[in-house]
Parts: structure tokens; sequence; C-alpha cells
């Protein structure tokens, strides 16, 4: 299940760029600058609708140019799917098979694309909405319906902060019910996933890691041992007081212990950077299982990010995995093992509009 024509145009400095990638590895070779993270941002807009570098689309179009498009054809067990998006400030079109879709969520139906860049390494470090993001991405590639409830869950939220701020009380009790119930849908589900995740990780981290336990523990965002229609009315004081909801499915996190420690606690610098990308791998193993999508890997100058022998790993494990992966870099030399595997193929990419040589 791969990508096999990728067609690119008018993404930042790629003008004009039609490719046929290898469905494992693609080694995207260029000094920095030079355009090779604008290859990967546009299989990522096409897999998302959005880009992971910018929320102005204006910054991604290349310059004087009205739209951007990005079309593939995907090879997924044998049946070739076509998707395309054409992307403009003010609209974005949608096309699969032939057909105009509305909703972006349509595209992942077709193909996922797993970025893991250097802002990746700070997963387990940064605030609790972006392991939130994590676990929520994970959830809908293996459960659509997610995505419903969890938009429900998040407008009904927003309702009753709402009447909590303004101190309209009268209708709470059937906000906080509706509120109760989609936050228990949504948590449970994100529980369940977590569950699979933790046994996926315990055997990602035996093959980066020797004598180190791993344990994945959610924590759902209220007192465990109260329903969270029990917690609602128990904060109710405290949130009339504040404005807003103080517990529930949208104060959710998780935490990676190692050996019953906390990982923070625990590990070296660089042993938290292979952890968090035995996550990302450990949720990649995890989705490839359980979808027929075509999933992609992106990885944005992982060699910068790890010592010798801990990216020697991390290639290994990903040739293992047979899935196809992308992955930039400004030598190309780090990646003479694999660039002998006659299901590699090397890009390069000069001169700041992009030029693609096979190699």
């Amino acid at each position: 299940m791969s990508l096999k024509d990728v067609l690119i145009k008018d993404v930042r400095n790629i003008e004009n760029l039609n490719f046929q990638p290898s469905p494992e590895f693609n080694i995207i070779v260029g000094p920095n600058g030079s355009g090779k993270t604008s290859l990967l941002e546009s299989l990522y807009i096409l897999s998302r609708a959005r880009s992971f570098r910018t929320h102005n689309i204006r910054k991604v179009l290349s310059h004087d140019k009205k739209n951007l498009i990005v079309f593939a054809e995907l090879d997924t067990l044998g049946v070739t799917n076509k998707i395309a998006i054409k992307k403009s400030q003010h609209d974005t079109i949608i096309r699969i098979n032939g057909n105009t879709e509305k909703k972006a969520s349509e595209l992942s139906r077709y193909l996922h694309t797993h970025l893991i860049r250097p802002e990746s390494q700070s997963l387990l470090e940064n605030g609790a909405s972006s392991r939130r993001s994590f676990i929520d991405l994970g959830v809908f590639h293996v459960k659509h319906s997610f995505l419903i409830a969890l938009k429900q869950h998040n407008q009904l939220l927003k309702q009753r902060n709402s009447l909590l701020k303004s101190k309209q009380l009268d209708t709470l009790p059937i906000w906080s019910n509706k509120l109760s119930e989609y936050g228990t849908i949504v948590s449970n589900q994100r529980a369940e996933y977590i569950e699979s995740l933790n046994q996926e990780l315990k055997q990602v981290a035996q093959y980066f890691f020797s004598n180190i336990e791993f344990d994945i523990n959610y924590l759902c965002g209220w007192d465990i041992n109260l329903t969270l229609t029990e917690a609602l009315d128990k904060n109710l004081s405290r949130d009339m007081q504040y404005g807003y909801t103080t517990v529930g499915t949208h104060k959710s996190d998780i935490k990676v212990l190692v050996n019953g420690k906390l990982a923070q606690d625990y590990l070296s610098r660089g042993q938290m950077k292979l952890l968090v990308i035995a996550l990302y791998l450990a949720q990649i193993k995890l989705m490839s299982k359980r979808s027929y999508k075509s999933v992609c890997v992106l990885l944005d100058d992982l060699a910068a990010e790890l010592d010798a022998a801990s990216f020697k790993k991390v290639m290994l494990f990903l040739k293992k995995l047979g899935i196809q992966v992308f992955i930039t870099t400004t030598n190309k030399d780090l990646f003479s093992e694999f660039i002998k595997e006659k299901e590699t193929k090397v890009f390069h990419v000069k001169q700041g509009v992009m030029h693609i040589e096979e190699s």
C-alpha cells in the first residue's frame, strides 16, 4: 500500500514536479533551503488538507501563484486509487477517484502520512494538548467514527463553557449531561487505543532499549473513582467560579513510565529522543496493521537528531515494517548501507527550484 505516482505544482519552490517513488525507501538529498521539506509538506497536505509548517496557505503557494495542486495514484492491495487536492487562500477542492469530496477527512481514508521531524522530539515535554492530538490521531485512523464523537464533545464543551462564563445556568444541566455522554465515549475510545499502543510500545522498545520496561498510563482528566457526570457535578462550584469546565475529557493526558518512573526523570536526553521515536513507530505499526489505507512515513532530517547507532536502528526497524518512507537529508553518505537496496530510490534537490534526479 503506497504512493506510486505523485504530481506537485506550485508548492513553495516546487513549480512542477512529477515522480514515481519507491514503495519502500525514498531518500531526498539536498542542502538546507533547497526544498526537501516542501516535498514532505506536499504529501502531508495531500493526506490532511493542511500544512504542518503554517496555517497561512499563502506562505505555501509558489510566488505569484493562486493555487497549489498535489495529486497521487495509490496502490492499495493491488487496487489503484487517485486522490488530489487544490488549495488557494480561499478554497479547497478535494477529488477522490474523479469525485469531488467536501470533507478533508475523506483523504485520510485512502492515505495517511505520519510525520516525524525535529519538533516531534518534545512530545513528552510539551503540554498535554500535543499528546492528546497524538492519541486522537491514532484513534481516528483505526476507528473513523471517533472523529464524529470528538467533534460533538468539543462543541458541547464550548457551549458549556459559554454558559459558565455568562452565568446563564438554567440549561447547564442539559449541556452537562450531553458533555458527559460524549466525553465518556471519547475517553473510553482513547483508553482502549492506549491499551493497544502500550502493547506495541513494549515490543518496539525492546528493539531500541535493553533492560528497560515501558508503560503508558492514561489519565482520563477527572477522578477515576467517579463517573464523568459525578465529576462534573462535584466540580460545578469551581467551574462557576472560574467560568469554564475544569475537569473532563479535554484534560486527559498520558504519562510514559520507565521501570515505574516518569520517563523524563529517568532517561538521558538522547534516550528521550529515541523513546519518542519509538512511540511514533509503535503508532505507525499499529496503524499499518489495523487499516487498509496507504501509510507513508515522512522523516525530516532524522539523522541530525540521533546518534549513528540509534539512527541505524530506526532505519532498520522501518525497513522491517515494510512501509513507504520518505526521508530528507543533507548527507547521502549516511544512507550508503540502505542505498544499495533494490527498493531504495534516491532523489536530488538542487538550486532552490525543485529538480529531482533519480540516482
